[in-house]
């Protein structure tokens, strides 16, 4: 069945743009009938009636200032793929031997003539799996802005090419992710140009932050972990302490997962992936160019000097790079 696209006068101009009320949509050629061929437009979602709630889904903080810009937060499959990527996996190749997570074990071992001594350790689980590639997230930052007298969540500006249709779809169905309805404003584009500000991350105010400070801001994301996981988890975050941090920050909307740790002397920003891939991305820049980075940058090789998968050894190999760094 073909897909009904409707075309109401918007609140914002007064023209024909076209708003779409739905969960998803699936072809995008239907949607694009007021957008000529290397048209500019952009989606715009107006949360006039009920900003606060609205934009605390989206991912913003509670505080928010107008021309504030940012990753959404993962609220389904659209929104994390616009902030994760997703994996392809290619079922046609063998099966490789692949790292999974790690585990805190505790157990009993019998030590002769009725006693018992308790251990305690991290395991590496590993599993069969089929290769796989990582397919890049888009990255798509949205903005929160002010026309007149109405509140409204804006994308960046979108260009109507054959080729990029995808991309097309996938900032609308983001909107309608996260929002339930959006307009695809076509005139006069330049009225929704904020000057904006990324806020992709906050940093924790100056002091020391031993894990049960460092606790009470990350516990939303610690509350969907088991408990070995936030013992593994807990230990990362000592490790990485143990350096002297000059800054922690704290990643909002798609960076809610990642913790970011300055190191001035070193020219090191130390990403902590707190589930993706269970692993620290190493960075040898400082905060300000590294804050800058699109999250398909962050993920990428071509900007981080290392990676560090959690895996038996993984301390040994963050101690040997933080003393070459120092004694650099």
């Amino acid at each position: 069945m073909k897909e009904a696209a409707q075309q109401r006068p918007s609140s914002h101009q007064g023209t024909m743009d076209m708003e779409i009320r739905k969960c998803r949509i699936l072809n995008i050629e239907n949607y694009l009938s007021s957008v000529p061929a290397h048209g500019q437009f952009r989606v715009v979602t107006d949360i006039t009636d009920n900003p606060g709630p609205q934009l605390q889904k989206a991912g913003f903080a509670e505080d928010v200032e107008e021309g504030a810009s940012i990753l959404p937060a993962l609220r389904g499959r659209v929104s994390r793929f616009n902030a994760e990527g997703k994996w392809r996996v290619f079922r046609d190749r063998p099966k490789e031997i692949r790292y999974i997570r790690t585990i805190f074990w505790r157990w009993r071992q019998w030590a002769g003539r009725d006693s018992y001594e308790e251990h305690e350790e991290f395991r590496d689980i590993y599993r069969e799996c089929y290769p796989r590639e990582l397919e890049p997230p888009p990255g798509i930052e949205i903005t929160f802005m002010r026309v007149g007298d109405r509140l409204l969540v804006v994308s960046p500006v979108l260009i109507n090419t054959d080729d990029g249709h995808e991309l097309l779809k996938h900032a609308i169905n983001l909107f309608l992710e996260l929002f339930g309805y959006c307009t695809l404003v076509t005139t006069d584009i330049a009225r929704y140009e904020p000057v904006t500000r990324t806020v992709n991350w906050r940093m924790l105010p100056p002091g020391q932050y031993p894990w049960e400070r460092l606790h009470g801001h990350i516990e939303h994301l610690l509350a969907r972990t088991s408990a070995g996981t936030a013992l593994f988890i807990k230990d990362r975050t000592e490790a990485l302490h143990s350096y002297g941090p000059d800054a922690i920050h704290v990643g909002a909307g798609g960076y809610s997962d990642y913790l970011a740790y300055e190191f001035h002397s070193r020219g090191l920003v130390v990403l902590e992936s707190i589930r993706r891939d269970n692993a620290l991305y190493v960075f040898g820049q400082e905060w300000e160019p590294f804050a800058r980075l699109s999250k398909a940058e962050v993920l990428s090789n071509h900007h981080h000097l290392t990676r560090i998968v959690h895996l038996s050894g993984w301390k040994e190999r963050l101690r040997a790079l933080m003393n070459h760094r120092e004694a650099a």
